[in-house]
């Protein structure tokens, strides 16, 4: 019997294919310090922090979280180092852990961009998880304070009293397009109806585009802000603000509506709102 264990053991050392000495690694039971949101490690905003994931090494979850000094925008930022070794999911969850905002990576591209989104100064997740392949990666959270809202004030012409010098051109107002924070800016034009807009006097609501899928020549977008609760539906006229660019929803839900829009990821960068028509 003596012989017989010894035998066991030796052939386990040895790797002589005996089922019994091999060890399944179970998901995330190596992840170290940093596997749930329990657990998250603090990212700084506006500072990239470096770690990796390992679906063999049992390290299949990594969470961070962090905290805006203020009311403002976050735009998070994903590299992965070897996308061709490792398939990725990204979330962005709320200090409640409701997800946010999500994607998965590919074997075609390194590095993944949230569209900015606003937050407040609270406690927010990114989880970053694999269940298959090993690599690298960069993952950063940008914060951004709102711009100082814009003034518009009136044009008021006024002929200059007999005798008497024309006004200083320093309490003139600025022309909308030229204004900037600080400056009396004038009441930008009506513009007249058009193919590519929105008409004069039409009812419309303001969303936010939140998540950003490239495909092809067009675009897959998801807004927020609108939504059936808001009457917007499928079908509903649609533009990007300031490219007046054409917006195709095709599904909504209560509080958001998925569409599509001939725009570059980069494009949407800087036009990230939607009007929509309502009745």
């Amino acid at each position: 019997m003596i012989k017989r264990s010894i035998l066991f053991v030796c052939a386990c050392a040895l790797g002589l294919g005996l089922g019994a000495c091999s060890k399944t690694i179970e998901y995330n039971s190596n992840s170290g310090y940093d596997g749930s949101r329990d657990s998250a490690s603090q990212l700084l905003v506006n500072t990239s922090k470096v770690d990796d994931l390992s679906a063999i090494d049992g390290d299949n979850e990594d969470w961070f979280y962090f905290t805006p000094p203020e009311k403002g925008f976050i735009t998070v930022r994903a590299n992965v180092d070897n996308p061709s070794a490792i398939v990725m999911s990204i979330e962005i969850l709320d200090g409640f852990g409701r997800t946010l905002h999500s994607m998965t990576t590919n074997s075609s591209k390194s590095v993944y961009e949230f569209i900015k989104f606003e937050v407040e100064p609270e406690r927010y997740f990114i989880a970053l998880k694999t269940r298959e392949g090993k690599s690298p990666y960069t993952i950063r959270a940008d914060f951004e304070v709102p711009p100082p809202p814009v003034v518009y004030e009136p044009v008021i012409e006024e002929e200059p009293e007999p005798d008497t010098p024309t006004k200083s051109s320093s309490s003139k107002c600025v022309p909308a397009d030229k204004c900037k924070p600080g400056q009396k800016c004038c009441r930008p034009k009506a513009q007249p109806s058009n193919d590519d807009g929105i008409a004069e006097g039409e009812k419309t609501i303001v969303g936010t585009i939140v998540l950003v899928t490239p495909q092809g020549e067009v675009t897959d977008i998801k807004i927020s802000g609108i939504g059936r609760s808001k009457g917007v539906k499928k079908g509903a006229k649609a533009y990007l603000r300031g490219l007046k660019r054409k917006v195709d929803i095709y599904s909504c839900l209560a509080t958001s509506c998925q569409a599509t829009v001939r725009a570059s990821s980069e494009e949407l960068t800087h036009y990230d709102k939607v009007d929509v028509v309502v009745e």
